[in-house]
């Protein structure tokens, strides 16, 4: 073997190293891109869990005001004059009992206006519109309301289920 046969061979195996190096990379750059688009769909399911669960929430504080419910603030002084009540204290003794004297004469219950209570169902079924996951919980949040507001909840029920047309 002289130097001419070496070098006839050097080009077809550097050529071949040159094609499994470039093979190899290529296939570490699929393997990486399919665990990326792998996270990705994880992280995009993880992202419309959390963009749900906060739509629930703010659904249930919308239902607070469709049923009329505003904010509770407690009094302090209230609790202290009850409290201070000795004939109370006696009474008082068990805390489930304590915690209902203190709801009932110490906690107050801000109102609603019927306009709020009136926008808040409409949301509610709007909302059960345009998101499927909160369609059944529309459905039996204004079946639940039926007894709050009977005309405006029937109506929206029956949009909400397509028994009509919304607006007949």
């Amino acid at each position: 073997m002289d130097i001419t046969d070496i070098k006839d061979w050097l080009v077809p195996i550097s050529s071949s190293f040159a094609l499994i190096s470039t093979a190899v990379a290529v296939w570490i750059a699929l393997r990486d891109y399919g665990l990326k688009l792998q996270a990705e769909i994880r992280l995009s399911h993880s992202s419309q869990v959390e963009a749900d669960v906060q739509l629930l929430k703010l659904f249930t504080e919308i239902m607070n005001l469709a049923h009329g419910r505003g904010p509770t603030l407690l009094s302090e002084k209230a609790v202290e004059f009850l409290l201070k009540d000795r004939s109370l204290t006696e009474v008082i003794k068990d805390s489930n009992k304590l915690s209902d004297v203190i709801r009932d004469g110490a906690a107050l219950a801000l109102p609603i206006g019927g306009a709020a209570q009136d926008a808040a169902i409409a949301a509610i079924a709007t909302l059960g519109r345009r998101h499927e996951i909160l369609k059944k919980v529309s459905i039996q949040a204004l079946e639940s309301l039926v007894t709050v507001k009977k005309e405006l909840a029937e109506k929206y029920l029956v949009e909400l289920r397509g028994d009509a047309k919304p607006g007949a």
